[in-house]
């Protein structure tokens, strides 16, 4: 039904959809979303796929709802959908199909940048299952855009070029100059803009961190002694190295295992600059509390008992110190957020929307 309608809309594309079928152990426990994600990302790159949809009885994990009917994952292209609380208890006999069908064009709607409305179109503001009830169709302007998105997909991919098999440097090179479009759009779907609000043990880490580094005496006759240029070296090293760690410590970047894919370049690309992004704007947040608490809490006077440096110099001292404690921060904050519960980390950089 999906592959009908999609062909009704913009006939103009052919399109294909394939089916997979995997049988699980359970279908009683909560299932992690980002486990989905896994499984649907192997399958989406080892067969060249657009999009996925991951359809499941099982119940999904939600951190903003308590039932979850389907998430989104611009990241991957991919989207996932459970029939644990879509279907209607008062009418048990009511066909499912209409509501899936339904709940699954609003995915591929949000997945290709159109935003819920107030309209009884497909892409009506989702809150409760009987909300897709009575709803069919895009409006024009949405299926305008949707057919601007399509050419974009449907665009000849890096791998299917003569210039594929130049190595995996030129290969993600030329995927990103391909792609260099969409790829502010890959970094502004993980919000980094967020991390320190939404990433609590990395926030908590950061600032318990700064808090001790702040009211010690030593760290400012270190942050007395430290030129400019070596708090400049260090603070560019502490939001390179952090990042490093997480994105392998919470396992972000997708496998180098078979064939090289444009999407999974971007993805890999989009990955790294949003994980930079956020440690950096974590870090600015971090200097930025220092300074004040520099400020407000710390006179000339005693700055120079600590550090014997003149009054003159104290507010040069003040920035340093800044500098310095958001640097360790940052590091500690990592360390914190390393401990996020399995999938946490993932979800909140990964997933855009629960619906």
């Amino acid at each position: 039904e999906m592959e009908r309608s999609l062909a009704d809309l913009m006939p103009g594309f052919h399109w294909v959809i394939e089916t997979l079928e995997r049988l699980v152990t359970t279908e009683r426990d909560i299932v992690e979303p980002v486990r989905l994600l896994d499984e649907a990302e192997i399958d989406r790159h080892q067969r060249g796929w657009d999009f996925v949809f991951v359809v499941t009885t099982r119940e999904m994990r939600g951190r903003e709802r308590q039932r979850l009917l389907g998430v989104t994952a611009g990241l991957f292209a991919s989207a996932l959908v459970s029939t644990a609380f879509l279907g209607d208890a008062a009418h048990e006999q009511r066909p499912l199909a209409p509501r899936l069908h339904a709940l699954s064009m609003h995915l591929f709607g949000r997945l290709n940048g159109l935003a819920p409305e107030v309209t009884p179109t497909w892409m009506r503001r989702v809150e409760r299952p009987d909300d897709l009830d009575a709803t069919d169709g895009y409006a024009p302007s949405a299926v305008d855009a949707l057919s601007l998105r399509m050419e974009e997909v449907a665009d000849l991919r890096v791998e299917e070029t003569q210039e594929a098999g130049k190595g995996w440097l030129g290969f993600y090179a030329r995927s990103l100059w391909q792609n260099r479009g969409a790829l502010p759009i890959v970094i502004s779907r993980m919000r980094p803009w967020n991390f320190p609000l939404r990433l609590h043990r990395l926030t908590t880490a950061a600032g318990s961190a700064l808090a001790v580094l702040v009211m010690t005496a030593e760290s400012w006759e270190v942050a007395a002694n430290l030129s400019a240029s070596t708090i400049t070296v260090l603070s560019v090293a502490a939001i390179v190295g952090t990042s490093g760690y997480l994105i392998r410590a919470q396992r972000l970047l997708a496998s180098r295992q078979g064939p090289l894919r444009e999407q999974r370049a971007v993805s890999n690309a989009g990955t790294v600059a949003a994980v930079l992004m956020g440690l950096a704007v974590t870090y600015a947040g971090i200097f930025t509390v220092a300074s004040v608490f520099a400020a407000a809490l710390f006179s000339n006077d005693l700055i120079a008992t600590w550090t014997g440096v003149s009054d003159a110099a104290a507010v040069s001292v003040r920035v340093r110190l800044a500098a310095l404690a958001a640097c360790v921060s940052v590091v500690i904050g990592a360390l914190g957020a390393a401990f996020e519960p399995y999938g946490y980390f993932r979800h909140v950089t990964q997933i855009d929307d629960e619906i």
